[in-house]
């Protein structure tokens, strides 16, 4: 628990070290060794936000925590996008001679896919990390089999992924969106859902305009699933931008949405941080992002 604790700041370290040393203690007591190892990364993950200065009580967390929830959206949906066009290449060519990296990049996609929409199903810290996992591995995937002559895409598209999914995991624990799904039951129903969601756009073949579906839906399902709870923490231009953009970026890659519906997207999203911005000088000084 040492390691642990030393991860801290050091004037946090000083006055509350003892009680987060107490308190994984006791929230280990006889526990699993699975349990005892999420509750280390929940520590980890605290002591990283606080050196960051991104708890719930900042505006940076205040903002991070509002935008999460669309971070998580666009992970899912582009994760999506890219799994399908893999899977077309594994289908037509046999991965045109790479063997079996392509097969690999869409299992890869598929976690994060999955991990996007446990996150949002309310099981918020397995859901990033897992979002996570399969951002990672699809750049490593991207870099160690397919060679240095895709570094340029991969920083293009795998970065702001990462970024995202990091974003993502760093959201202040008091801040998470509440869960819509609060059974078990209720999540493998989502889940099941987002299986048959996930395997009708991967198998069935579209012609145009239809491919733009493997983008479209993926996001319109997410929005559902955030709920109206995450737009209203959209309070400042910044907060309303930074979720918005990434959902524009990756609508437009690999071969997404028509530029005509990108430009209207995009033009739509300005808009609405101008009217925010507007309504929130006219309401006097408020706190950056508020629950």
């Amino acid at each position: 628990m040492s390691a642990l604790v030393k991860l801290y700041p050091a004037a946090f370290r000083r006055e509350f070290g003892d009680e987060v040393a107490d308190a994984y203690r006791e929230a280990t007591r006889g526990a699993s060794g699975c349990a005892r190892m999420l509750e280390a990364v929940d520590v980890a993950g605290h002591a990283l936000r606080l050196r960051l200065g991104l708890g719930s009580a900042g505006r940076a967390g205040q903002l991070l925590a509002a935008v999460a929830p669309f971070a998580v959206i666009a992970v899912g949906a582009a994760a999506m996008s890219w799994a399908r066009m893999y899977g077309i290449v594994v289908t037509l060519s046999g991965g045109f001679g790479f063997g079996d990296v392509f097969p690999q990049l869409v299992a890869a996609h598929l976690v994060a896919v999955l991990g996007a929409f446990l996150a949002l199903a309310g099981r918020w810290a397995v859901g990033t990390w897992t979002a996570l996992a399969g951002v990672v591995a699809g750049i490593a995937i991207d870099v160690g089999r397919l060679g240095t002559d895709v570094v340029g895409s991969v920083l293009l598209f795998g970065g702001p992924l990462l970024v995202l999914a990091l974003v993502a995991l760093l959201c202040p624990p008091d801040l998470r969106p509440a869960p819509r799904t609060r059974t078990r039951a209720g999540v493998v129903a989502v889940l099941a859902w987002t299986a048959v969601v996930a395997g009708t756009l991967l198998m069935l073949p579209l012609s145009y305009p239809l491919p733009e579906l493997k983008f479209a839906v993926p996001t319109a399902c997410g929005l559902l699933l955030a709920g109206r709870h995450a737009f209203t923490r959209l309070r400042t231009a910044p907060a309303v931008l930074l979720a918005g953009l990434p959902l524009v970026f990756f609508g437009a890659n690999p071969g997404g949405l028509d530029t005509l519906v990108l430009t209207g997207a995009l033009g739509l999203l300005l808009a609405v941080a101008v009217v925010v911005s507007i309504r929130r000088r006219r309401s006097g000084p408020n706190p950056l992002v508020g629950g």
